[in-house]
């Protein structure tokens, strides 16, 4: 009987930076080795650092986070081979065809033209997300994945038990808090990934009159978990909304992780740990004819975490702090009311596609005004 083998991987090749002249975020770097380090100075400067790049950027880059140049490239393999060599068969993209609207969830296949980018133009995007729940079932997965769901595996447990759970220590410290009380009250950890999902991302290239109709891709949003991890990769078409309100692209760094933070956290910390607004733009020239493949963890919370501000932590109690809640029509806002991680989790994707349509202004912020369970949810915008 012959010996099964996998199905064959072509080498992922990082396409070339660009030459562009463009304008990047100056975003910190975390050597993420330092957290353990010995040097009881070296562990203090990373969490200042780490604390700094929270509070006035919003995003950052990892370096020397414990995993191999090889064990990266391999996951751009799998997802190149899954996306861009068309290993997902027709039939499978249709059994697979993501159904968010009935479930909350963007569990399996995302086809190219769901959304509206602008006046006759949709999204380039395809992608593959997978949950917990999903990683090791045969069932929700592609012939040509379930040869690397193994490795797949492996890989988000690290990001997720080793990688996340370190910034999540330091996000902790700087809400004062215990360093495990993050990840010991707040990650979900139902599964090898919790309640989060990972995405391998796709854009084709986009046709030549989309990008004369459209600078952007993805339209500017939040993500709605704790934490993102996406691996950097050298097509110049993410932006980050600075401080000073000018958007401006996140540079290629080789073997490193971008990592920004979701709404969850800046529900709980009442503002302290906000949630930045990032964008997908055209990418440069010299760069339209390229596939910008991506591949990203997004970490959630546990499904029954309530979303009021963290008062217990020292940081709140001192500073004070920003509810995101109002009340409705009984002028009453209790626990009870308050949405847990899980219900905002599922509004949120139901919704993903609908534009604010009730925006306030609050201490010189814009939010979306959300109606939700007889109160109103501040969402920013």
């Amino acid at each position: 009987m012959p010996i099964a083998t996998k199905t064959p991987l072509r080498p992922w090749v990082p396409p070339a930076e660009t030459t562009a002249n463009v304008e990047y975020a100056n975003l910190r770097t975390i050597d993420l080795s330092k957290f353990d380090s010995e040097d009881a100075s070296e562990r203090e400067a990373v969490f200042r650092e780490f604390q700094t790049a929270v509070k006035e950027d919003g995003f950052l880059y990892l370096v020397n986070f414990g995993l191999t140049q090889a064990q990266i490239d391999k996951q751009f393999a799998i997802a190149q081979h899954a996306l861009i060599d068309y290993g997902i068969t027709p039939e499978e993209k249709q059994r697979l065809e993501w159904k968010y609207l009935n479930t909350g969830k963007y569990t399996g296949y995302k086809p190219r033209g769901y959304w509206d980018i602008a006046q006759g133009v949709k999204d380039n995007v395809e992608s593959f997300n997978y949950y917990s729940e999903t990683m090791c079932d045969g069932k929700h997965l592609p012939a040509c994945l379930r040869d690397y769901i193994g490795e797949i595996v492996d890989f988000n447990t690290y990001l997720h038990d080793v990688i996340n759970k370190k910034l999540l220590a330091l996000l902790s410290r700087m809400l004062e808090l215990p360093e495990s009380y993050l990840w010991d009250h707040v990650q979900s950890h139902n599964g090898p990934i919790g309640e989060g999902y990972f995405r391998q991302m796709m854009f084709h290239p986009p046709p030549a009159e989309h990008r004369k109709k459209s600078d952007v891709q993805m339209h500017g949003h939040q993500d709605y978990g704790i934490t993102t991890l996406l691996l950097s990769q050298p097509i110049a078409a993410l932006q980050v909304l600075s401080a000073d309100g000018q958007w401006r692209f996140v540079k290629y760094k080789p073997g490193g992780m971008i990592v920004n933070l979701g709404e969850v956290l800046e529900f709980i910390s009442g503002g302290h740990l906000p949630a930045t607004r990032h964008r997908v733009t055209q990418c440069p020239e010299d760069q339209a004819d390229k596939y910008r493949l991506t591949i990203g963890l997004f970490t959630a919370a546990n499904n029954g975490l309530s979303l009021a501000p963290l008062t217990n932590s020292p940081l709140l109690a001192r500073e004070g702090y920003v509810s995101r809640f109002e009340p409705g029509s009984d002028g009453v806002v209790d626990a009870t009311k308050i949405p847990t991680a899980e219900q905002w989790r599922v509004a949120r994707v139901l919704r993903s596609q609908t534009p604010p349509e009730d925006i306030v202004v609050v201490k010189g912020v814009k939010y979306n005004r959300q109606y939700f369970q007889g109160i109103y949810v501040l969402e920013p915008i």
